[in-house]
Order: C-alpha cells, then sequence, then structure tokens
C-alpha cells in the first residue's frame, strides 16, 4: 500500500533519534514532530504548483525515505554506542497489569478506526469535505464554498489525512490520524510524568489516566482534531519541560517551536493551551540569558511562521486577517464580548458544568440529582448577577440546561477524571510534601492557567467538552504524579484498575461507531454494529434520516450519467456523504463544486476553474436563493435548473 510510503518516513525518523541516544519514548515525539513539519512543508509548496497528485506525493515521499534510509545507515556505520544506554525495568506484576489495560484500550479504539469510516457531523460538514476539495483541485487553496469552515479553519490534521487519502485511494486510513495522536499523547504524558517528578509507577498511571478519558476513547476513532492538537501541545510542554530541566546548553528549539507550530496549524485553542507555558518558558530563559533572549524568540517565532505561513496568507487574502478573527466574514463569533470577574466566573461553572455528565432520564434518581445541579447553577449565576444564557458569552442558538450525550464525541463528559483533578489540586494545596515539589505545583498552576484563559476568551457551547480534552490529556501527568505519592498504594491501584474498567463503556457503545450496540437494534435478526453494517449505512450513524435521500439522489444522478454536479447546500450541511456515493462504482470522473454562493469565498467564484465549472445537475438541500420562490427550480449564471428527483430534505434539480 503506497500510503505505508509516509509512515515509512516516521519509523526511520524514530530510527535516527534512537540511534542518536534519545529514549524510545522521546524518539517517537521527535520523530513525529519531524515528520508533522516535512508533511506541512511537501503540502504547500506542491500546493502552490497545483501538484498535490497520486505520483508527485508517491515520488516526493520515496526521496524523502530514501534519503532518510541513508542517513540513518551512515549513523549506524559510524558504530559510537552510547555506554548505559540499556536499562532493565523491573515492572512489578500489577505495572504489567496496567499496561496491558493501557494497549487493549489502544488497541480497541485502533480497531475501531480501521474498520468504521468517518462519520462525525464536522467531519461530514467541512473536516473530510475540504479534504476531497483539495485532492480535487491539487491544492490547498480557497475555493468558493456555502460553508467557509472549510477555509478558515486550521488544516493540518486535515494535511494528514488528505496525503494518507491520496496514496490509499480512500478514506479507509483517515481516522488512524486521531489514533496515531492518541498513542503519541499516552506515551508524552509517560514523559512529561517523569519530567515532573514521578517514578516509574507514577508514569505508568499517568499514562492509564490519559487513555482512559472518555472523550479521547471516542475521539480516537474519528476525524476531528482535538487528539491531534492534543498531542503536538504535549510535545511541545515536554520539550519546555525537558530544555528548562537539563543543566546542558541544549535546549530543543526547533522541537520545541515547531510543536507549537504545528499545534497552531491544527486548532485555534492551541494558542490559549500553549500560552502558559510559553510565558512561563521565555521568562525562566530571560532570567538565565537576559537580552540574548532575543535570539531564541526570533528562531521560534521563524520556525512558527514558516509551518503556518501558507495558512495565514491564505486567511489574510480572503477574511483580511491572518486568523479570521472577523465573524461577518466568516460567520463564527467564537470571542466573548465582555469582559470580567463575574463573566469569568460564569464561563468556568458552565464548562466545568459540562463534565458532570447526568443523562436527562425522567423519574429517576439521576433526573433529580440532575435538576438540583441546574438548579445550582442558575443560583450561582444570580449571585454574580449574570444572565445563565448571555448572549454575550454564549453561541447562538445555546442554551442551559443542555442534554448530555454522554456515548457521542461531540458532547462526553469526563466525570470520573474531573473528581480526580479536584482532588489531586486540593492535595497538592494542602499537602506539604507535594507543595514541596516545585515542578508539579508550577506544571498545575499553568494547565489551570491556560483552562481559566478559555474560560475567559471563548464563548460558552455544549460542545466546549470536546475542545477540553487537551487540558484533560496535559492534566494527566499531574494526577499522576499526585496520586503516585500517596501512601495508600492500594487506594491508588483500585483508582488505576477503576479507570480502566470505567473505559469499557466508552470502548464498546461509541455512539457514532459501536461495537456493540447500546440500543441493541435489532435488523435481519443481528445487532448493528461497525463489523455487521455496511460502510455506506455507517457514514449516516449519526444523521440517519438523511441515509436513503443521500443514496436516492446519488443513484439518480448515475442514471443520468452526470459527472459535473453542483451543491445548493446551507453552512453546517452534511456533503462529504455526497462525494463517497457519486464515486462509488462510478467509472465516470466526479467533478463537484458549490453553485450560488453569498458569503466572502464568493469572490473565487469568478476565478479559472471555478468560473467555468457548468453543472449538468444540482444537488439542493432545503429551500435556498432563488428556489425559495418557486420550489421547482434553481437559477445560477449557467442557466436554469428544474427539479427532477426529491426526498426531503434532498432534491435534484436538472438542466432545463
Amino acid at each position: 500500500m503506497f500510503a505505508l510510503l509516509s509512515l515509512v518516513s516516521l519509523i526511520v525518523l524514530y530510527g535516527i533519534f534512537n540511534q542518536r541516544g534519545s529514549c524510545w519514548r522521546s524518539s517517537v515525539l521527535s520523530a513525529a514532530i519531524v515528520w508533522g513539519f516535512l508533511l506541512t512543508v511537501i503540502t504547500e509548496i506542491l500546493s502552490f504548483g497545483k501538484l498535490l497528485t497520486f505520483f508527485w506525493l508517491v515520488g516526493v515521499w520515496v526521496l524523502i525515505d530514501i534519503v532518510l534510509i541513508y542517513i540513518y545507515f551512515q549513523l549506524i556505520r559510524k558504530k559510537k554506542p552510547i555506554a548505559n544506554r540499556k536499562t532493565t525495568l523491573n515492572l512489578s506484576p500489577f505495572s504489567i497489569l496496567l499496561l496491558c489495560g493501557v494497549a487493549f484500550i489502544i488497541a480497541s479504539v485502533g480497531l475501531v478506526a480501521l474498520i468504521a469510516p468517518p462519520n462525525n457531523w464536522d467531519s461530514m460538514s467541512y473536516h473530510m469535505a475540504r479534504v476531497v476539495h483539495w485532492i480535487q483541485n491539487h491544492s490547498v487553496a480557497y475555493y468558493p464554498t456555502n460553508y467557509t469552515a472549510q477555509l478558515f479553519l486550521s488544516p493540518w490534521s486535515e494535511f494528514a489525512i488528505m496525503h494518507l487519502q491520496i496514496l490509499s485511494g480512500g478514506d479507509h486510513l483517515a481516522n488512524l490520524v486521531q489514533w496515531f495522536s492518541m498513542v503519541g499523547s499516552i506515551l508524552g504524558v509517560s514523559l512529561i510524568a517523569k519530567q515532573i517528578g514521578a517514578d516509574l509507577h507514577g508514569q505508568i498511571f499517568s499514562a492509564v489516566v490519559c487513555a482512559t478519558i472518555p472523550m479521547g476513547i471516542l475521539q480516537g476513532s474519528s476525524t476531528q482534531n482535538d487528539y491531534v492538537v492534543s498531542f503536538w501541545l504535549v510535545c511541545f510542554v515536554y520539550y519546555v519541560l525537558l530544555t528548562l530541566n537539563q543543566s546542558r546548553k541544549e535546549t530543543n528549539l526547533f522541537k520545541i517551536s515547531a510543536s507549537l507550530g504545528l499545534a497552531i496549524l491544527t486548532k485555534t485553542t492551541a494558542y490559549i493551551y500553549a500560552f502558559p507555558f510559553l510565558c512561563y518558558f521565555f521568562i525562566l530563559k530571560l532570567k538565565k540569558l537576559g537580552w540574548k533572549i532575543w535570539k531564541i524568540v526570533v528562531m521560534m517565532g521563524f520556525l512558527v511562521l514558516v509551518i503556518n505561513i501558507g495558512f495565514y496568507a491564505r486567511n489574510l487574502d480572503l477574511f483580511h486577517s491572518p486568523l479570521a478573527t472577523n465573524p461577518k466574514l466568516t460567520n463564527f463569533d467564537y470571542t466573548n464580548d465582555v469582559f470580567s470577574l463575574s463573566i469569568l466566573l460564569s464561563n468556568i461553572i458552565r464548562n466545568i458544568s459540562l463534565h458532570i455528565g447526568i443523562p436527562s432520564w425522567k423519574h429517576t434518581f439521576l433526573s433529580s440529582v440532575r435538576d438540583v445541579i441546574e438548579e445550582d447553577i442558575r443560583i450561582l449565576h444570580t449571585v454574580l448577577g449574570v444572565d445563565i444564557n448571555d448572549p454575550r458569552t454564549t453561541w447562538v442558538g445555546f442554551s442551559l440546561p443542555s442534554s448530555p450525550t454522554l456515548l457521542h464525541e461531540d458532547g462526553a463528559a469526563n466525570f470520573i477524571h474531573l473528581l480526580l483533578i479536584v482532588l489531586t489540586i486540593i492535595l497538592c494545596l494542602t499537602w506539604k510534601r507535594l507543595r514541596r515539589q516545585k515542578y508539579l505545583v508550577v506544571y498545575g498552576a499553568l494547565v489551570v492557567s491556560a483552562f481559566l484563559l478559555f474560560c475567559l476568551l471563548l464563548k460558552w457551547t455544549p460542545y466546549n467538552s470536546r475542545l477540553h480534552l487537551p487540558l484533560f490529556v496535559l492534566l494527566s501527568p499531574f494526577i499522576g504524579v499526585v496520586l503516585s505519592n500517596l501512601p495508600q498504594h492500594k487506594l491508588v491501584n483500585s483508582i488505576a484498575v477503576i479507570l480502566i474498567l470505567s473505559s469499557l463503556p466508552w470502548l464498546f457503545f461509541n455512539q457514532s461507531r459501536p461495537v456493540i450496540s447500546l440500543l441493541l437494534t435489532l435488523k435481519d435478526g443481528r445487532i448493528e454494529n461497525i463489523f455487521n453494517t455496511s460502510r455506506t449505512n455507517q457514514y449516516f450513524n449519526n444523521r440517519v434520516e438523511l441515509r436513503e435521500p443521500y443514496i436516492g439522489a446519488t443513484n439518480f444522478l448515475k442514471s443520468q450519467k452526470c459527472s459535473k454536479v453542483g451543491l445548493s447546500i446551507r453552512a453546517d450541511d452534511w456533503e462529504y456523504p455526497f462525494w463517497v456515493l457519486l464515486e462509488k462504482d462510478n467509472t465516470q470522473k466526479i467533478h463537484i463544486e458549490h453553485i450560488n454562493v453569498k458569503n466572502i469565498s464568493s469572490v473565487k467564484s469568478r476565478e479559472y476553474p471555478y468560473k467555468d465549472f457548468i453543472p449538468c445537475a444540482i444537488i439542493s438541500i432545503k429551500p435556498q436563493n432563488n428556489q425559495e420562490k418557486t420550489g421547482k427550480e434553481i437559477v445560477t449564471q449557467q442557466g436554469t435548473y428544474v427539479q427532477e428527483w426529491s426526498a426531503k430534505p434532498v432534491s435534484v434539480f436538472m438542466a432545463r
């Protein structure tokens, strides 16, 4: 499989760093950072010439593989063994049991990632949709689209998916980007724990905490990007701590800068979560280097800019800002409109409440508990003098109370981990032995500062729990170190076992990609799950009502031998399934573009090749534009299209 060409580079990079003396875990992180940097450079350079094609990617990755393999064998040939590299790990049977539990979780999530297709809502509307547009255009340049999120949101995770998709010829490996990030995060968390004072048992416990995060388990088999940004942040934090803890002059500046740049290129929340650690790094370096710190600042800024320059330039060109911060142009308003202590406290309360995760089952004890908690939240807001659903700090259309989706990657709660965070923070503040551990206390304060900054800057939505995943990942080593210091070893071991056992519902009953269907939906005498449900049907697991209309519309277009299809859809409508269904068993090359675009990206419709695109049919989801007047036709610059097929909410219009 040609997709292995890119993975060979990653493996050889690991070997190179390992040969240079890095421990195997650190070698994994270092290799991933260099690989991520290379993938970004390849994408931007080939995109500039519209060369993002199968043959060019194969050629470039083969060339990189050859160069890296040559470097690797040169290192071996020099034969410079490092003394005392081999160490014997005296693992207790219980530690081995915990590692087996972590391995089981990783393997289970990986199996789901391989078998199930992408089917998350955001993946269908923009994550995977932008990937297929890039593949079609042979470039990541911006294009006309009815959903601007396909353009201005950070793209690195989709860059990686695109490479795998071009090289493999499909989306069977798309979920692995998040899964690899999950594995890397678990390894990185154990290294961070080591840097802040954990022994081997504490490092293993930290890995257990990270591996069992419910949101992480659910996202690890999806094509979202929260675990990807978590991984890059873990790399960034680890190398910051490693550099500050080292007595020698090596600073790992490339690894720090590249991982920060990749995190920013993956998700905008990286700016917030990395900021406290960046400030801490510069403050300590300023004390040590004085005015000479400018060299570090310039070098880091340059590398971060190099990684993000293409993305910034595209945003600047279309949205007049490198970060596309104007909500009038993007139709996305992320940041709070007001800032005050009461607003900060309101957002802290509401964001924490997302992880309580009590379902609203009627006439049950849980329902009563949930009602009490919601009432307490309202009372606290009354005391603060803040509207609980203040539109200045809440996304339009969302409000408390909200129904939790406990087994879904869009809103899963991390309740047990939240309890552990609260418990370990209290222990760290009240136990003198822990307060004396400088690195532990500072590390915990930095992650908490990142959460406070998140609450200060960003509006609340019921889906913020997925944005919190990097926080829970970064707090895993803090939890591991604190609990490993407790003298009650049996209690700590019991917590580790409980965490692994409690992860089973999220492993097996994933609402989007179930190994076992929780609802026990019988079809032909079988329980529907990822093993006995067709890949086509699984795309619609989150919106079953769209399955038949989408399949019907694409089958109709195939019967009409129509290969150029226009999309008249709204923002956040599902687009990606149309691409999959139209390309399946189709001998014609499919070309799909958005038509009648009314947002800022409409300027791209006047550029080549989009201005020359004349569809033979248009797929529409619900009334839009001229269709609202008649309901039976759509008028475009290329002509009038009449409705020939319909099954709510999808209609197909053919050229008159």
